[in-house]
């Protein structure tokens, strides 16, 4: 079946991008649960430019891959001195290639048009997180830590539904860290009170299945 991906319209001025705030975030916690990575990549990655300006200050990544399915962020991501590559993040062939990397950022687009404003549930997300995990972690035998990131309006059901789903398939695939991403910042920089902005989940072959609860 045909899916309709998101994707943001380049002629306008903004579309939703990762904040960094929460992407200083992530990198903490990487060095804090893999220190040793070596290897990430942003599946789904819209512009990435500032993932990889945070990211390649870890101390022993040597590589980070984007993947989008829209060619203009593509060859922007290029133009900036960013590994990127264009294809479906549910294409078996296409996510093949980075079945060896350490930690897989899952970020696919949470709103309509991707401008951060018409929120999606995290079950009309396209591409999907069960779909996603499905092909990763079982046709693909993935050995490592996905990273679903995930609309703050996700719930405990939400997170035990997809559990159970990657659990029935991979018994050595635990939840080790659900991550309540808070920040301080807007899409366009500005100070505002603290507010959630996504819900994380850690998944792992690698880490304990102990379900930690942060924020």
């Amino acid at each position: 079946m045909l899916q309709i991906y998101n994707t943001p319209d380049l002629s306008k001025k903004f579309f939703a991008r990762t904040n960094p705030q929460t992407i200083a975030q992530r990198a903490s916690t990487m060095k804090e649960l893999l220190p040793h990575a070596k290897s990430i990549a942003d599946i789904c990655c819209g512009d990435c430019s500032q993932q990889w300006e945070i990211y390649s200050q870890l101390p022993h990544l040597e590589k980070y891959t984007g993947l989008d399915i829209h060619p203009e962020i593509v060859k922007f991501n290029r133009a900036n001195g960013i590994d990127c590559f264009c294809g479906d993040a549910l294409d078996k062939t296409v996510l093949s290639r980075f079945i060896d990397f350490d930690v897989l950022f899952f970020g696919p687009p949470l709103s309509l048009n991707c401008d951060g404003h018409t929120l999606l549930d995290f079950w009309h997300i396209v591409p999907g997180y069960q779909d996603f995990t499905r092909l990763i972690f079982n046709e693909l035998d993935y050995d490592g830590t996905v990273v679903c990131i995930c609309p703050k309006s996700t719930t405990m059901g939400d997170i035990r539904r997809l559990y159970s789903h990657i659990n029935d398939l991979r018994v050595d695939v635990g939840l080790h860290l659900i991550h309540y991403s808070v920040t301080t910042l807007t899409a366009d920089g500005q100070m505002t009170a603290p507010r959630l902005k996504y819900v994380e989940l850690w998944l792992s072959s690698r880490l304990e299945n102990s379900w930690h609860v942060r924020k």
